[in-house]
């Protein structure tokens, strides 16, 4: 086991979460999570400066997943109002080796390292553990990225995803789409299915069905279409749509032999309704090529845990490529 202990991040739109990962044989472990509301805090620094303080840990090194674009050694995040001066984070860490990349790429770096534990089946399918996967999903965001193995192991490529254009397929998704343009507002996926366009959507989809507005939060949504209730059982079906279609195309754009899996807090709470037939089909459907997306087997996430899992890999994969 190497002596090395990284700290592990993940800072999300909701939650900043750290972890002591440690490497044994390729395969890592985590030591006291902890988890805090990113509202508690002024700034990513202070959130560090109270976890490093609060456990006394003196790390070796350190690998961050933030909900936003890394560049020129700043990352904003947009659903968390916070710039991280990783040159800063740096310092702070006594100029240690630091590797911060975008949320999303330590979840997709998860995903081969996750057991059955971490993962619910959405749609059983033969995974090729050499081809490429698809890792994307709703939570204070949209989050995606693509996953390939290479001769030199995992090479994982995020983007900005979430905000590709929605594309309306039923009466009552022109009619939303018509009613969030009316209000000035672009319709893209992740305002749709992420918790950062809830109360928009809401609104928006109670006009389109010709229904009084409602001031339902997120978790009485999910009661509520559980319970039955048509409104807030059509809001879930329409996120579960909205995913499913974007993950579809994800899965063509990279020919995912190797699986998709669905990743996010909110699609945690959309599980029920990502495995109906109508979501599959808005994943299947696509012309010539609807027999290809057919086979592909289709996860969802299920651990907390797996964006630090993810990091602490991909730090470990730096080490090995010699600090690309």
């Amino acid at each position: 086991m190497t002596h090395e202990a990284i700290l592990a991040g993940d800072v999300g739109g909701t939650n900043v979460r750290f972890a002591m990962a440690y490497e044994d044989g390729g395969r890592v472990t985590l030591s006291e999570i902890w988890k805090r509301a990113g509202a508690s805090f002024a700034s990513f620094e202070a959130a560090l400066d109270t976890f490093l303080t609060e456990t006394g840990h003196k790390p070796d090194g350190a690998a961050l997943g933030l909900a936003g674009v890394v560049e020129n050694d700043s990352v904003e995040l947009l659903n968390r109002g916070w710039t991280v001066n990783l040159a800063a984070v740096r310092a702070r860490l006594g100029g240690k080796r630091l590797v911060a990349v975008n949320d999303f790429i330590a979840m997709a770096r998860a995903a081969p390292e996750l057991s059955d534990e971490g993962l619910a089946p959405i749609r059983s399918g033969a995974r090729n553990p050499l081809g490429s996967a698809a890792v994307g999903g709703p939570g204070t965001g949209f989050g995606v990225a693509l996953l390939r193995r290479m001769t030199s192991g995992w090479v994982v490529i995020g983007g900005e995803g979430g905000y590709q254009a929605f594309a309306p397929v039923t009466e009552l998704e022109w009619e939303l789409s018509k009613a969030i343009r009316a209000r000035g507002e672009d319709a893209f996926n992740e305002l749709i299915a992420a918790g950062m366009g809830f109360e928009l959507t809401r609104d928006c989809l109670a006009e389109a069905m010709g229904l009084p507005p409602n001031d339902l939060s997120p978790k009485a949504v999910i009661a509520a279409a559980l319970e039955g209730d048509a409104f807030s059982a059509a809001f879930c079906r329409l996120r579960a749509a909205v995913t499913m279609t974007a993950m579809g195309n994800m899965a063509l754009v990279c020919n995912a032999s190797g699986g998709v899996y669905i990743a996010g807090g909110v699609a945690q709470h959309l599980a029920p309704w990502l495995d109906e037939p109508e979501a599959l089909a808005r994943f299947n459907r696509r012309g010539p090529r609807t027999a290809l997306l057919e086979k592909i087997p289709i996860s969802l996430i299920t651990s907390d845990a797996a964006p630090l899992l993810g990091a602490a890999h991909l730090w470990l994969d730096e080490r090995e490529r010699g600090w690309l």
